[in-house]
């Protein structure tokens, strides 16, 4: 047994009752919590981070929802029919907007059709649209959104024609992206929807009332909620947004806030304290991006080798992130994702990442001799990242001598920086949910795919891909996606750093908040 892991069963038992009326209010039935940055978007269709996700499964909910075992539940759709080739979803008929107005199959016929169309600019179309009937010829702007395989056959039966036989396409209905809008409500708001509270429409557990920017939102339960006795509480308030750990450490202290998920920078000074420590498995990911594009200084393949080569993963892993549950990873692929039979990284071990700072510091020996200079380094961060993007600079300039500049961002700045393929390295973290195919994370390396970053253009790579997408033989797609991880390792896009989990403190008064295999309180109750 490790001295951490020790320490954490020592304090397992020990769990302070907060007596302020703040983080837990018995009397109104509230809780009040943080976050530790800014959703970026809280438009259902543009959503791509899990910050934002997690207020959207407070005030918005889709035709399914997904429970602690992974299984799929009823949501707006009370019961679904699944063939070959379409999934009919049947709606109930009491599920209403927050301004009265019925939730009705054509919602999801306008948002599906919205998330596809390429004036919206929706990057999480990519990663699943394509198994609906004419998604990709939609994307490429060969036919109109009108097209797209999905159609309300009443008000109350939604049709879903797909692509290829894709059984596990009732997951994807479950994310954030597949949520229904009301047309007639986003269309009044123009350019600012989802931009104010006052511009967000909610057919969820909860409204939310009041976002100020930077600093809070509230939430009030929602009186139009179809299923408002499951609701427990009257009112969550994210009533802290700051990136400051110790800050929030220090509201949990005093009772101000009521749960903290723990970073590597309070995990020891919450155990010093006595707090008992959790954790649950999460389905996440963390990566070193490294950029490919030819006016980056990471574009020679053996800068990138050597860079992968230098870092020291074990320490940066065991004594930099050092949170329970974290392990270090040599794939892109989480090993919580399913293969032919069993587990994806069982059944296809992904090849092993070397260590060698000395290889390394001779790779940019053979640079310097070819080209005079190594150019300098930029590693973008956000600003929760930052002793991970320290411990990473440390490791180039010691062990290769490189010139390594942290571009430290706000959580919202880095997103669009990175997405702009503004950086040479940049740390970024990854999370699949209930979603456990490969290509959950496949498609982030794919040439013309909007989440890929770092610029990675690989021919074989893109034919592999639709390998993936355009067979049914499970055996042929699970080898596709292990030639994909052979690829990646050759070509070096990316360092796999490690899996990790949801480690958290939380008042022992709350109850029913989940946080596997996706993260949501909405059932969240005062005990």
């Amino acid at each position: 047994m490790t001295f951490l892991a020790a320490l954490i069963l020592i304090t397992s038992l020990a769990s302070p009752l907060s007596l302020s009326a703040k983080g837990v209010d018995l009397e109104n039935g509230s809780i009040t919590i943080a976050l530790r940055q800014e959703p970026p978007n809280l438009d259902s269709s543009l959503s791509e981070d899990t910050t934002s996700s997690k207020v959207l499964r407070l005030s918005n909910e889709g035709l399914v929802g997904v429970n602690r075992r992974g299984q799929v539940v009823p949501r707006i759709a009370k019961s679904w029919d699944i063939e070959v080739m379409q999934m009919t979803f049947h709606l109930r008929d009491n599920a209403k907007w927050s301004n009265g107005d019925p939730v009705t199959a054509h919602d999801f016929v306008y948002s599906w059709r919205r998330l596809v169309d390429p004036k919206t600019g929706a990057r999480g179309s990519t990663l699943f649209a394509h198994l609906i009937a004419n998604a990709d010829e939609i994307m490429s702007g060969e036919l109109p959104a009108q097209e797209l395989g999905v159609e309300a056959l009443d008000d109350f039966t939604f049709r879903v024609t797909l692509s290829q036989p894709a059984s596990y396409f009732i997951h994807i209905a479950s994310t954030v992206n597949y949520f229904p809008l009301n047309q007639k409500f986003v269309e009044a708001q123009g350019d600012r929807h989802a931009a104010d509270a006052k511009n967000i429409l909610s057919n969820g557990p909860f409204i939310i009332d009041e976002w100020v920017h930077s600093a809070n939102i509230e939430l009030s339960r929602n009186p139009h909620y179809w299923n408002k006795e499951e609701v427990r509480l009257e009112a969550l308030d994210f009533g802290y947004i700051t990136a400051d750990s110790r800050s929030l450490l220090n509201l949990y202290n005093s009772g101000d806030i009521a749960e903290l998920e723990l970073e590597e920078d309070i995990l020891k000074d919450a155990i010093n304290n006595g707090l008992r420590i959790r954790k649950v498995p999460r389905n996440c990911i963390a990566w070193v991006w490294l950029n490919s594009r030819e006016s980056r200084a990471t574009s020679d393949r053996r800068l990138r080798e050597a860079i992968r080569l230098a870092l020291d993963r074990d320490a940066y892993v065991n004594n930099i992130v050092a949170l329970p549950g974290t392990e270090r990873i040599d794939s892109p692929f989480t090993k919580a994702l399913r293969g032919v039979k069993g587990d994806f990284s069982s059944e296809y071990p992904a090849p092993e990442i070397e260590y060698s700072a000395a290889l390394g510091k001779a790779l940019i020996e053979e640079i310097r001799a070819e080209k005079g200079e190594v150019p300098p380094v930029v590693l973008l961060a956000n600003e929760t990242r930052q002793i991970e993007a320290e411990f990473i600079q440390g490791q180039l300039i010691s062990k290769l001598g490189l010139d390594v500049k942290v571009d430290k961002q706000t959580f919202k700045q880095a997103i669009e920086k990175q997405r702009n393929g503004d950086f040479d390295l940049a740390r970024v973290g990854f999370c699949g949910g209930s979603l456990t195919d490969p290509i959950t994370y496949a498609a982030s390396f794919e040439s013309t795919g909007p989440f890929n970053d770092g610029g990675y253009n690989n021919p074989e790579y893109d034919r592999l891909i639709n390998v993936t997408r355009n067979t049914i033989d499970p055996v042929k797609r699970m080898e596709a996606f292990d030639e994909m991880q052979k690829l990646i390792h050759k070509d070096i896009p990316m360092i796999p750093t490690h899996q990790y989990s949801y480690v958290y403190i939380q008042d022992q008064r709350l109850a029913g908040f989940q946080r596997y295999p996706i993260e949501d309180f909405s059932r969240g109750r005062i005990r």
